[in-house]
């Protein structure tokens, strides 16, 4: 019931806002770049990215964007055409399918490219507006109010033995260390400001510096802070005769939501409630020209954290227990510690996603030896590391390099490359109709899920649009 009613507000909030995490991936120009942005981002793009950039001049001084969108989902479990393969079934012409009978070798292909604890993530994240506005005077003031929603899932490869795999043989054990649960939606309204300062560096052409400050609300949380289990099959003794089945599951469970998360509440669902939490966040940058027309870019993110003080609920769940057979009383005793004890929490803090990126980029056209090419060329290369692994953060480092191509002005296309940050290599690809007082763009960081499908194991896209005065 829980997860339907999660389903149900993640489907109202797309809904209402048209489908249409701030962040690289409501900067449409960015993920099309393969989130290269902190060096190469200006107005509201550079909006939770590196505030410095704000203040650069750019087309336009004031620039409005609305309901710039990001979605993205990816698993480390196994690709689209093996789930379709072997875990949809066999279709025998009524309206059920048979399962699959997986041969030995299947079953070894299968755990052979499952990691020890496979990830599946999911984020989304709004722009609902966004507004900045440039002064050769005051600098660049930027504001944006950003949705963030989010799901990680973690599973122990032992659960895809037990459950698909191998079944429970006798003598067999599985440990489902690892597995974890972590959801989170919050919304972030962000200030931001940046200027250039007045001051003469040797090498350096300008000096950009920039800060940003988050006011948050948090709607809900769910994390898994312990968890460990395991099943086993022991075989049959002399005393008994038959084999046992031994669980021992103890893990612990904090979670905060708004009214109409929680069971046999008639709180109606609505993208905006009253929050359960608070925090603030901090963003400071700095961009600077190095030589004529190449850039570097650096900045410190989501500095902060929030407070969940509302509803806060704690589940333990703990017990062994072992049965030789099976009765009523039985099945009670393991729904029970399966389900775990809810009881009332005390207030408990999370960090933002803290990240640190540094970059560097070039406008082609200011270099002799390409002023050959036609059109405008901007290259642009970053490394971003994540400083915790809060709220789908991770601590694996990603490196990424993009370009954007205008050969035609209106039609500027844009490509790059990523790897790192816990995804093989992937490659990014957007596109945009970008006139002078208008803008609409299209982008994704996984261009090769459209010529292969059927192997994919990350789906991205993002759209947005952009008014220039």
């Amino acid at each position: 019931m829980k997860t339907l009613r999660i389903l149900l507000v993640i489907i109202t909030v797309v809904s209402l806002i048209q489908f249409t995490y701030g962040d690289d991936r409501v900067s449409l120009r960015s993920v099309g770049m393969g989130r290269s942005a902190v060096a190469a981002s200006r107005g509201i793009d550079a909006i939770g990215v590196n505030p410095a950039n704000i203040a650069i001049p750019d087309i336009g001084r004031f620039n409005m964007g609305l309901m710039n969108t990001s979605f993205r989902m990816s698993t480390e479990l196994f690709s689209y055409d093996i789930y379709q393969k072997y875990f949809t079934g066999i279709d025998t012409g009524g309206t059920e399918r048979a399962p699959y009978p997986l041969t030995q070798k299947e079953k070894e292909d299968i755990r052979s490219q499952l990691p020890e604890s496979p990830l599946t993530r999911m984020n989304i994240q709004v722009m609902l507006a966004g507004l900045s506005f440039q002064s050769g005077i005051i600098g660049g003031i930027g504001y944006a109010a950003i949705h963030h929603m989010g799901m990680n899932i973690a599973f122990s490869r032992d659960y895809f033995d037990l459950l698909y795999l191998e079944g429970l043989p006798k003598n067999s054990k599985y440990i489902f260390d690892g597995t974890s649960f972590e959801a989170w939606w919050y919304l972030e309204h962000n200030i931001s400001y940046g200027r250039k300062l007045p001051v003469k560096i040797p090498f350096l052409k300008d000096l950009y510096v920039g800060a940003g400050v988050k006011l948050i609300s948090g709607y809900g949380i769910f994390q898994t802070t312990k968890n460990n289990s395991s099943l086993e099959n022991k075989i049959a003794t002399s005393d008994t005769g038959k084999n046992s089945v031994i669980g021992d599951f103890n893990f612990l469970a904090t979670r905060a939501g708004v009214d109409f998360f929680n069971n046999g509440s008639d709180a109606p669902i609505s993208p905006f409630p009253d929050p359960v939490g608070s925090g603030v966040g901090f963003d400071l940058g700095a961009s600077a020209e190095f030589l004529n027309g190449i850039r570097l870019g650096f900045s410190v993110t989501d500095i902060g954290k929030i407070t969940w003080e509302k509803n806060v609920l704690e589940t333990t769940g703990g017990g062994i227990f072992t049965f030789s057979g099976y009765n009523k009383e039985i099945q009670d005793s393991v729904k029970e510690i399966f389900k775990g004890k809810n009881s009332t929490g005390e207030s408990f803090t999370t960090s933002l996603p803290t990240v640190l990126r540094l970059g560097v980029s070039a406008q082609a056209q200011k270099f002799p030896f390409l002023k050959f090419l036609p059109g405008k060329l901007v290259l642009a290369v970053e490394y971003a590391q994540g400083l915790n692994e809060s709220l789908g953060n991770t601590t694996k480092p990603r490196f990424s390099l993009g370009m954007e191509y205008r050969i035609i002005p209106l039609l500027p296309i844009r490509s790059g490359f990523l790897f790192g940050g816990g995804d093989k290599l992937r490659w990014a690809f957007g596109f945009g109709l970008d006139m002078r007082y208008f803008s609409l763009d299209f982008a994704t960081d996984n261009f090769g899920m459209f010529f292969t499908p059927k192997s994919f194991n990350v789906f991205s896209l993002s759209l947005g649009m952009r008014i220039r005065v």
